[in-house]
């Protein structure tokens, strides 16, 4: 098209009537006009211009490539998606790992991220869009469906037209492998913003708290008389441990729990002196002796076939204790049809004192238990057979060093409150104790291990007071010594009469209750030691997930590559950077055959059916713009 200065029809002169004669002669010859002077006439230099541009000279200039200019916004863009991709980067490697109470803007990273993310992706999408606006032009350098150039600016679009794209190009449709890549990336755009939503995490962790308390008890010595008076202690233990017995052996105590003002502390490994117990059901190994009574007189005159069954039995367990039982004492005896029914049922416990037991040289006491809960049937073919043997255990309890694995303390779990055991030594009396001696209450008992053995503690030196270690001896022969039999027999219990409670459950888990009860009273005494642990606190901190990060990256990183490529491509075919604009569409020719006529269709569906039957080429030379069908 020639761009020309108008003038009136009056202020013509020749020159100017020849040069409208040669415009019409020669329609399409671009010709570049350079005017000076005023409106009512023209200065040599046009008439110049005018006359070595005869109407038989054909003008052919190459149209340059304008990388700054036409791709100028694209470039900005792209290079704007990159520093975007960079700031983002940066702000995940500042924040990462740092607590979020350091976090004092009102914007929460979150926030930060998703509106850079949004920005990055507005950004790219810029070049992207316009990148498949040009390659719907640079199609058509070749023969392609006409339909194409409907397809290709949908996808230029959104995505919904970039799925069509790609369905198409499943289905054989061929449109250059750069508008696949530009379809794919603003589809997978759509995926930018849930996967930066994923990059930060707030997960909790424990940091150590400073100015915090953490310390737990471990108890060396004992002093029962500690700011007390004489006499209210004198009749025994101190109230505190006579609580700490009793709530064991009936499992109602509570743990010694540590001292931590935080959230949660952590102790190392520690030993303490207390008591420790040891349990062992020896039925097997003890060894039973019966015989029947001598005087028939015991037996009724309807029972006397049965005066040989052996009802009175002797028996040594394995660590010298020694009982008797008497069965006819302790039974219920029934007769019935030449049967003998002996109901038994008897539960007892005999203590005794300083007499070596397991491996223990010195318990501060030992007892045994027999629990005997059977019937025994006797006809006269079994009359001289020995009953069976009730259930024996033999125990001890006695002083010893209690090692405390290295614990975690949390504030709000019940379960992990105590602190387990995990190694135990025995400690005995170092001061010779001779009965005929007089002892203060206040002198000390000093204990260490058994000779060939070493403490557990680097600190072996351990003691209480005289008057807490005749009371616990005292205290546990009294509770240790109990009986109970059938109510029918008229046998009553002897002591503290702890036999219901020891016999109905297991002895050995009630001694160990009883004993860490004991335990705990000694490390809480103002004696005991504090041992310094490590506090810690709950803080939230921001984590950054590197992996969501790809597929941002990977997009940025895209759309930058098919940039490259559409301008590499269309510098190639010396293209028209008309991207997304329309209006060369509108002084387009189309030509096409008789029957792929579309011009004169009004529906929209007619006309993209037909547009997919054309193949058409674009040319473009100095005429307008022309599509043909091929």
């Amino acid at each position: 098209m020639v761009t020309y200065r108008s003038y009136s029809a009056h202020g013509q002169n020749k020159p100017d009537h020849e040069l409208n004669h040669t415009e019409r002669l020669v329609p399409h010859v671009h010709v570049d006009i350079q005017t000076t002077g005023s409106i009512g006439g023209h200065t040599a230099t046009d008439d110049k211009a005018v006359d070595t541009q005869g109407p038989q000279t054909e003008m052919k200039t190459k149209r340059p490539f304008d990388w700054t200019g036409s791709w100028g916004w694209e470039i900005g863009s792209a290079m704007l998606s990159v520093v975007g991709l960079v700031l983002l980067v940066a702000f995940l490697v500042k924040i990462n790992a740092t607590p979020y109470a350091n976090w004092q803007y009102t914007a929460s990273p979150n926030t930060i991220v998703s509106v850079i993310t949004t920005i990055t992706k507005a950004a790219l999408l810029v070049s992207v869009s316009a990148c498949l606006s040009q390659l719907k032009w640079n199609l058509f350098r070749d023969s392609t469906s006409l339909y194409n150039l409907q397809a290709i600016d949908q996808a230029s679009r959104g995505p919904w037209g970039s799925l069509e794209v790609l369905l198409r190009g499943l289905c054989g449709s061929r449109m250059g492998s750069l508008t696949y890549v530009g379809a794919f990336l603003t589809v997978l755009a759509l995926a930018v913003d849930p996967f930066a939503q994923q990059i930060l995490t707030f997960p909790s962790r424990t940091v150590p708290a400073l100015n915090a308390t953490a310390l737990i008890q471990s108890a060396h010595q004992y002093y029962s008389l500690e700011g007390q008076e004489y006499s209210d202690i004198f009749q025994g233990l101190a109230p505190s441990l006579l609580i700490s017995i009793m709530s064991g052996l009936s499992q109602t105590n509570s743990p010694l729990e540590p001292q931590c003002d935080s959230s949660s502390c952590k102790f190392s490994e520690f030993v303490t002196f207390g008591l420790c117990s040891e349990c062992e059901d020896v039925t097997a190994e003890t060894h039973q002796i019966c015989h029947a009574y001598e005087d028939s007189m015991v037996w009724r005159p309807e029972h006397i076939s049965f005066k040989e069954i052996p009802v009175n039995c002797s028996y040594q367990s394995p660590n010298n204790f020694s009982f008797d039982i008497g069965l006819l004492d302790v039974l219920a005896l029934q007769h019935l049809n030449g049967v003998v029914t002996l109901d038994v049922n008897s539960w007892t416990s005999q203590p005794r004192h300083n007499e070596p037991v397991f491996d223990i040289q010195s318990p501060l006491v030992s007892f045994i238990t027999t629990n005997y809960s059977t019937l025994i049937n006797y006809t006269l073919s079994n009359v001289t057979a020995f009953p069976p043997k009730p259930s024996v255990t033999e125990c001890a309890i006695y002083y010893c060093e209690r090692k405390y694995a290295a614990s975690t303390y949390l504030s709000s779990n019940q379960s992990s409150r105590s602190v387990h055991v995990v190694d135990t030594q025995q400690l005995i009396p170092r001061d010779t104790l001779d009965e005929n001696s007089h002892y203060l209450f206040t002198d000390s008992i000093h204990f260490g291990p058994p000779k060939g053995s070493e403490t557990l503690s680097k600190n072996s030196s351990y003691s209480i007071d005289h008057h807490t270690f005749t009371g616990f001896r005292d205290t546990m022969g009294d509770l240790f010594n109990s009986s109970l039999h059938d109510i029918s027999v008229g046998l009553g219990s002897s002591g503290f009469n702890m036999a219901t409670i020891l016999r109905t459950g297991n002895l050995g888990q009630l001694l160990d209750s009883m004993t860490t009860s004991v335990t705990d009273t000694l490390r809480a005494s103002p004696h005991g030691n504090k041992i310094h642990g490590q506090a810690y606190r709950v803080e939230m901190f921001v984590d950054v997930r590197w992996p969501w990060i790809i597929l941002p990256a990977i997009v940025t990183l895209g759309s930058i590559a098919l940039l490259l490529g559409t301008v590499m491509a269309s510098k190639q075919q010396n293209a028209v950077l008309w991207k997304s604009t329309v209006l060369p569409l509108l002084s387009s020719h189309l030509n096409t055959t008789p029957e792929h006529e579309i011009a004169s269709l009004c529906s929209v569906d007619e006309v993209q059916r037909v547009s997919k039957n054309i193949r058409a080429i674009m040319i473009h030379g100095e005429g307008p713009l022309t599509f043909t069908e091929t």
